[in-house]
């Protein structure tokens, strides 16, 4: 219906037609009143199915349904309280013993009687008002408006998630990106003098702002040139001390406290900007108030150290854009009907899918009509997938009018909503406006919200999470929200809905009435007074921020949702009385315990806990609704758990050896899924007490963790208890850790599961990670080869295996940590798994080498060698071709002390895109200097370079530093002790003050072990304009140079085993000093006075 949307009403009805089919105990006694009342229901689903494919705009229909909306609410509340009352009788029978019952009995029986007569009265009078609703209806001639109307465009919204495109497609901006990048990394020498450079990108809602801002935000070049990347998105509030916080959220990862005063954040902001380079992106400003502009910018100004830094603002605005003063404003103009083409076909028939001829025609006609809108690309995209001909013809003909800008946009939008499959999809969509505009919302808690709300209609087949993962699909494939983030593997963990989305979600819900909309789902933020109790009566979804003084939570009578965050000690007493309560959320609070009342929520589904709740009440186990746990592996369960069996939700249990904490309580949680980690198995006697887990009768158990406690000594039952914890086929993640027997169960030996006692084995193909963690008595690790997703393999601790034994292909993540008898490394490893991006190995002192083709790894992005101390080649570099893909980034060699070359050929073809190169502990290393002069064609990126315990720190040949581009780095740890000489002082010398003449508008902190009968200090450090952290080792001066005391950003100084130092120049900026081991070291009072706020620790 056009103006005017039935959905939340057509869900209500659907749900009360439910309870009657499904819960006939409610309605024992007064039968006739319940059927009566279905059949009214049913007829007015009738009406509201027919207008709901139907254009109807009357105001008389409006009305009607606000009327009947209220109805419904107060009919499902009802009803909703019968099931509770229901459920706390049937907790009474269980908590009452024979003595107590006969105690209670009269009392119990008045009241029953007495609450059976009040609910036939209520039950009596929703039937009177439904009645009443149903013959206005007829008055009003509601069902012959609904006849006549004309029909609405019906839309068949496909449910395949497979084949959908998660992210918003990037066409058409070829020339703005490289343009942008350029701007913002090769700056005029003018500009390189200014604290910002100021790039204001103007456009229209849905041009693409944002995202082309993100390309080029996370852009290589942008990456080189700026230290610091920081995101803020700003929206309608422009308030200064919320977006000093904000980037110093981001800089730091600690929020602010909320009582802190401006100056201190401020100071806290100058602290950790001190020294670097940052581009700053204010995404959807819409402050165009110069006065708010010129008060924030002088603030950021003040707490800047450095100059060339930038800031993007992105706006709808041109007066926005021109108050923020920018040396460049960039506006950003639709795309070209051909790459508003190019977007639609990629949504409609995937990236390298066929366009049949006869749709061409008709798309590029919807294309030209999207008016260079990237976001209108999108949606119409979304919509026009799996369509027909005939649908495509008509959404060409009918979607668009003549009008422009964006007015047409708004109705695509509105028309994207329109074509949603059910009532239930609509509501959940529009349920999504409850959060602020740009706010993440993690994809697991708002389908567990819109469970709460009762949206998710389950099927025999489908439970609601699936139909809620089913819609949260199909509103990412349609273009109405948009992925945020994914995990590891590809899975979208959160999302976000776009500006104009969101507009069209709100502009839903209060079109619906003609203002006198009730409010159901609000999201408080620092509210300062309690919230009326009018408007808490209708609450249905509450998100509370901060202890409200005066707040009473059983004001909110039908609330059935409630987020609460802030300073909360304990959970507020009020909350009891909530007995529609289906979600409560306090991971954001400082509660640390529950009390025993929270049992009698009877209806909650989801319960999420901050990680330091001490424990769970024992009135737990009366929730047999709760279908999800969110806990910490910190918070202790109550006894019997396995009663709430419709739990799905349980990320943690711990076998204890008293009854009610046994394992055999998860034997009757049959639907759990996700994750699971069961600890202190030594508590399960042997195989037959392990089978009554059931866990091979849990196939939605995705990530299954068995651990065994440290420090035992006796495993003997360990390899019959992991028998019997054989798990699902579908199992993708697997961790064993602390298992002491000598041989893997069957299962985990061959990774195949029995069907069946008497069953064929499965191989478990679908596992992607496999962790093994102190495994100590195994020799053999599992058989891997059939595993074709296997993407992750870590093991630790496996005392007494040998050899890698089987082969595994397509691994992306490998890590071999304290195999303590681990003499080699098969020589396919590398060739059979060229996907691999992470390889760590650690504390294998018996590898004496790695075999040949760790160069070939085109996707290798971390390599980490520690504790090796026999290894002595790290393989041969490729002769062959190597196209390189350019993503390595970070490699540490440590403490592998027989480690005689890294080959420079390998080195050559990773230093382009370095970040870290560590080198520490290889004392036999013979061509570092070699090495020094392969950083130095290449390596522009690298902003850690640490050379300790490694001869001869020099360059091999003359002047190749003096060409070394080191101008990204920041952190530099160099010791020129090992194999130091006379000879080689003046090469060395040279090759430290080359690094550091290369870097000195860059480093921010250097370590410099030096030899103490050398008496040297580099002069170069004085030109180290952004250095706070200068740590000098074995220096074998008396005096340290006066110099250091100019060094303006130098706050901290740690001064080690400089046996032959007397004396300290005047340092002004330094906050911290710290000795250690400096024998001749004096401080007088006069230097000590002369530094009243410095810190001295003498270690």
């Amino acid at each position: 219906m056009e103006g005017v949307s039935s959905a939340a009403i057509e869900v209500l009805i659907q749900n009360l037609i439910n309870v009657f089919k499904d819960e006939y105990s409610l309605f024992r006694g007064f039968e006739e009143d319940a059927q009566q009342l279905q059949r009214t229901l049913e007829t007015i689903q009738a009406y509201l199915n027919d207008a709901e494919k139907k254009s109807i705009t009357q105001d008389a229909v409006k009305i009607w349904l606000r009327e009947l909306e209220a109805v419904a609410f107060d009919a499902d509340n009802v009803l909703d309280e019968v099931s509770y009352h229901l459920l706390h009788k049937k907790v009474n029978k269980m908590k009452s013993s024979s003595k107590y019952k006969l105690l209670l009995s009269p009392f119990s029986s008045f009241n029953g009687i007495s609450r059976r007569r009040n609910m036939a009265h209520k039950i009596k009078q929703i039937n009177a008002n439904f009645e009443s609703i149903k013959k206005r209806a007829t008055d009003l001639g509601i069902q012959s408006m609904v006849v006549n109307a004309p029909a609405a465009v019906v839309a068949h919204t496909s449910t395949e998630t497979d084949s959908f495109s998660l992210d918003p497609v990037f066409i058409g901006r070829d020339d703005d990106v490289p343009k942008l990048v350029h701007m913002l990394t090769n700056t005029h020498p003018r500009e390189e003098k200014r604290r910002f450079s100021i790039v204001a990108l103007v456009g229209m809602g849905g041009m693409g702002k944002t995202t082309l801002t993100r390309n080029v935000f996370n852009h290589e070049s942008v990456k080189a040139r700026f230290g610091s990347l920081i995101w803020v998105h700003v929206s309608q509030t422009f308030d200064a001390i919320s977006l000093f916080n904000k980037i110093l959220y981001k800089e730091t990862k600690k929020a602010s406290d909320g009582v802190e005063s401006r100056d201190d954040i401020l100071e806290k902001l100058q602290e950790a900007l001190k020294g670097k380079n940052f581009l700053l992106v204010l995404d959807d400003v819409w402050n165009d108030d110069v006065s708010k502009w010129e008060d924030f910018i002088n603030s950021i100004l003040g707490v800047t150290s450095t100059n060339g830094n930038g800031i993007i603002i992105t706006t709808r605005s041109e007066k926005v854009a021109s108050i923020v003063n920018p040396f460049h404003l960039h506006h950003l103009k639709g795309l070209s009907d051909e790459d508003c083409w190019s977007i639609i076909k990629v949504k409609t028939f995937d990236e390298n899918g066929e366009v049949p001829s006869r749709f061409e025609m008709i798309g590029r006609k919807i294309a030209k009509r999207c008016q260079g809108m990237p976001l209108a690309a999108n949606v119409v995209g979304g919509v026009l997938r799996r369509k027909s001909e005939e649908e495509w013809h008509f959404i060409s003909e009918n979607w668009f009018s003549d009008a422009k800008g964006g007015e047409n946009i708004s109705k695509i939008l509105k028309l994207s909503y329109d074509h949603l499959s059910s009532p239930s999809l609509k509501k959940c969509f529009t349920f999504c406006s409850i959060f602020p505009k740009g706010r993440k919302i993690k994809k697991e808690e708002l389908i567990e919200l819109w469970m709460g709300e009762e949206f998710l209609q389950p099927s025999r087949r489908d439970y609601m999470e699936f139909v809620g993962n089913m819609f949260f699909n199909v509103l990412l494939q349609n273009s109405l929200l948009q992925v945020a983030t994914k995990d590891d593997y590809g899975n979208v963990e959160s999302c976000v809905m776009h500006d104009l989305v969101h507009d069209l979600a709100s502009s839903v819900i209060s079109n619906n009435a003609d203002g006198s909309i009730v409010a159901r789902y609000k999201f408080f933020e620092e509210e300062s007074s309690p919230i009326p109790k009018d408007v808490a009566k209708h609450m249905r979804t509450l998100f509370l921020k901060g202890g409200i003084p005066g707040t009473i939570f059983s004001n909110f009578e039908c609330l059935h949702n409630l987020t609460l965050s802030g300073d909360y000690k304990e959970l507020p007493n009020s909350i009891r009385e909530l007995v529609h309560l289906r979600n409560l959320n306090i991971y954001w609070t400082e509660i640390v315990n529950l009390p025993k009342w929270v049992g009698k929520l009877h209806h909650l589904q989801t319960l999420r806990a901050h990680w330091e709740l001490e424990k769970l009440p024992s009135t737990l186990k009366y929730m047999f609704n709760l279908r999800h746990l969110h806990i910490d592996s910190n918070t202790k369960l109550p006894a019997e758990i396995g009663r709430l069996t419709s739990l799905q939700t349980l990320p943690y249990f711990t076998v204890g050896k008293e009854k009610g904490y046994q394992i055999e309580e998860l034997g009757s949680l049959k639907n759990l899924k996700g994750k699971l980690v069961i600890r202190n198995l030594e508590e399960v006697r042997d195989k037959e007490e392990a089978l009554k887990a059931d866990i091979f009768q849990k196939p939605n158990l995705f990530d299954l963790a068995y651990t065994w406690s440290d420090g035992r000594e006796d495993g003997t039952n360990d390899e019959s208890v992991l028998e019997g914890l054989q798990p699902h086929a579908n199992l993708k993640k697997l961790m064993i850790s602390g298992f002491k027997g000598k041989r893997l169960p069957t299962w985990a030996e061959k990774m195949e599961v029995r069907d069946g006692p008497h069953g064929s084995w499965v191989p478990q193909d679908n596992l992607i990670e496999i962790t093994l963690f102190g495994c100590s008595e195994i020799e053999e690790i599992p058989k891997l080869e059939h595993l074709p997703n296997l993407k992750t393999l870590w093991l630790k601790g496996l005392n007494k295996v040998r050899y890698i034994n089987t082969s595994f292909n397509h691994l992306t993540s490998l890590r071999l940590e304290k195999l303590d008898r681990l003499e080699c490394v098969a020589e396919w490893l590398f060739f059979k798994n060229q996907d691999l991006k992470y390889l760590r190995l650690s504390g294998c002192p018996l590898l004496r080498e790695l075999p040949d083709g760790v160069d070939t790894l085109n996707s290798l992005e971390y390599l980490s060698i520690w504790n090796c101390e026999n290894l002595k080649s790290i393989g041969n570099p490729s002769c062959g071709a190597r196209q390189s893909q350019g993503i390595f980034h970070w490699l540490n060699i440590v403490d592998c002390g027989e480690l005689m070359e890294l080959p420079c050929q390998m080195l050559e073809w990773w230093a382009p895109t370095i970040s870290c190169l560590e080198l520490r502990g290889l004392r036999r290393l013979k061509n570092l200097p070699r090495l020094i002069d392969c950083l130095a064609k290449s390596s522009t990126r690298l902003s850690i370079l640490k050379i300790v315990g490694v001869p001869k720190l020099m360059a091999a040949s003359t002047g190749s530093v003096e060409s070394w581009d080191l101008s990204s780095l920041k952190v530099l740890y160099i010791d020129v002790s090992v194999e130091w000489s006379r000879e080689d002082s003046v090469g060395i010398a040279e090759t430290v003050e080359g690094m550091l003449q290369r870097c000195c508008n860059s480093l921010t902190r250097l370590q410099l072990k030096g030899v103490e009968n050398w008496e040297w200090l580099p002069q170069s450090i004085q030109n180290l304009t952004l250095l706070w952290s200068l740590e000098l080792g074995n220096i074998g001066v008396e005096e340290l140079a006066q110099w250091l005391g100019n060094l303006s950003s130098l706050t901290e100084l740690h001064l080690q085993n400089c046996n032959k130092l007397k004396r300290l120049p005047s340092m002004d900026a330094l906050k911290h000093l710290i000795i250690n081991d400096c024998p001749e070291l004096h401080i007088d009072s006069e230097w000590r006075n002369h530094h009243p706020h410095l810190k001295i620790i003498k270690v």
